[in-house]
C-alpha cells in the first residue's frame, strides 16, 4: 500500500499494511532525530519514520514574517508582538528547550460593544491567498495529502477575549453569533477556493482544528456546544465530504461528552487523543467508537515519552498498534507534537516498533 491507500483503508476500518504513521515533531526534535540517525536532512527524518501525510494548501500573499501561530503574520509591532491575519498579536516564547509562539493577550475586539463594532472590524480576505499551485503540488504527493481549516470557537475567543466571548455565549448571543459568523464566511470561503483548485477527491484528508476543551471538560457545557457550535460544525464537515475528503477534527483536551455528536457531523477522524485528559483512554475510546470513528494520536507526550525507557515505549506502541489499530480505525501520532524534552532514543523507539 501507498500512504493514501494506508490512510483510507484504516479510516474505513478496512486492515491496512501497517498502522498509518501521523507523529509530529517540534523543530528541536527533528534536528536531534536527524543528528542521532545521522541522516542528511529532514525529508530523510520523514521517510525513516514512514510519515503518512503531507501538507498541501493555500499560500499566503503578503507575509510579514515567517514567525507565526496558526495564521500568518501580516504586521511585527515595534514592541516585537506579532499580529496575525486577525490582528490577535502572538510572542515568541524561549525556554530552556525550544522556541515557541504564544498568545499575547490584547485581543482586537475586546472593547467592541455592537454588532456594528463587530461588521466595521478588518475581516481578512480569502482572495490574499494564493490557490494556483495546489493542484500541483498535490499530483507530486509521495503522502496521504492532507489540508487544514482552522475553527472559529477557538478565533472567536482569540480576537474577543477568552472572558467576553464565553459572556457573549451565556448573555449576549447575537453578539457571539456575529462574530462566529464573521470569521465563518471568511474560513468557508478558504476552504472552498482550497477545494476548488484541488478538484474533487484531491484531498484524501482535510482538517478542521478547533479546540474546545480543557484536560477535564469542555470549556462551555455540552448544551452549550450543541447549540451554538455543532450546527456551525457541521458546515465544514459537510463541504469536506462533498469534495471527496475525509474529515479530521482536532481538538487537545477532554471532548468525550461531544464524540457521538462529532460522529453524527460527520467527523471521520478524531485527533489527537490525550489520554491523560479525562474520558480519552484510547483503549477505551475503541471499545465504545471503534467502529464509527478513527482514533490519531493517543501516544502520551506530556509524561509517557518524557520519562519511560526506550523498552517501555517500545511495549507500549506495539500494545496501542495491536489494540487500536485492529481492524484499521488508528493512526499512530502523539497525544500532541513531540516536544524537544522527549529524549530522542524514546522517539527512535516509538517509530522502530511501528515500523
Amino acid at each position: 500500500m501507498n500512504s493514501r491507500e494506508r490512510v483510507l483503508a484504516a479510516v474505513r476500518h478496512q486492515q491496512p499494511d501497517r498502522v498509518p504513521v501521523g507523529v509530529g515533531l517540534c523543530p528541536e526534535i527533528l534536528g536531534k532525530l536527524r543528528a542521532h540517525l545521522a541522516l542528511p536532512d529532514d525529508e530523510a527524518v520523514w521517510a525513516w519514520t514512514g510519515h503518512d501525510f503531507s501538507w498541501v494548501g493555500p499560500r499566503f500573499r503578503h507575509p510579514a514574517s515567517d514567525i507565526g501561530y496558526a495564521d500568518p503574520t501580516i504586521e511585527v509591532t515595534a514592541d516585537g508582538l506579532y499580529l496575525d491575519i486577525f490582528r490577535v498579536p502572538f510572542k515568541v516564547v524561549q525556554t530552556e528547550f525550544q522556541r515557541y509562539v504564544d498568545i499575547a493577550g490584547r485581543p482586537p475586539l475586546k472593547a467592541a460593544q455592537t454588532l456594528v463594532d463587530i461588521a466595521r472590524f478588518p475581516w481578512p480576505d480569502a482572495a490574499d491567498w494564493d490557490y494556483s499551485t495546489i493542484a500541483d503540488r498535490l499530483g507530486a504527493c509521495r503522502r496521504a495529502s492532507i489540508g487544514h481549516s482552522r475553527g472559529f470557537f477557538e478565533i472567536s475567543h482569540f480576537v474577543r477575549g477568552m472572558d467576553e466571548f464565553l459572556m457573549d455565549l451565556a448573555m449576549d448571543e447575537p453578539m457571539a453569533h456575529a462574530v462566529m459568523d464573521h470569521i465563518i464566511a471568511f474560513l468557508l470561503e478558504k476552504v472552498r477556493r482550497t477545494f476548488e483548485a484541488a478538484g474533487q477527491g484531491g484531498y484524501a484528508v482535510f482538517e478542521y482544528n478547533d479546540d474546545v476543551a480543557s484536560q477535564r471538560a469542555l470549556f462551555i457545557s455540552p448544551e452549550m456546544w450543541r447549540r451554538d457550535i455543532k450546527p456551525r460544525m457541521a458546515k465544514f464537515c459537510e463541504m469536506y465530504h462533498r469534495f471527496g475528503a475525509v474529515v479530521r477534527y482536532h481538538s487537545c483536551g477532554s471532548v468525550r461528552s461531544i464524540i457521538p455528536d462529532l460522529i453524527e457531523i460527520g467527523v471521520d477522524i478524531l485527533n489527537p487523543v490525550q489520554p491523560l485528559a479525562a474520558g480519552m483512554d484510547p483503549f477505551e475510546l475503541k471499545r465504545e467508537f471503534g467502529p464509527h470513528l478513527t482514533l490519531d494520536g493517543g501516544m502520551d507526550i506530556q509524561d509517557f515519552l518524557i520519562h519511560a525507557s526506550p523498552a517501555q515505549v517500545r511495549d507500549h506502541t506495539k500494545r496501542m498498534i495491536e489494540v487500536l489499530g485492529r481492524d484499521g480505525g488508528f493512526i499512530l501520532s502523539g497525544s500532541h507534537t513531540l516536544q524537544a524534552d522527549t529524549p530522542v532514543e524514546n522517539v527512535v523507539a516509538m517509530f522502530e516498533a511501528a515500523r
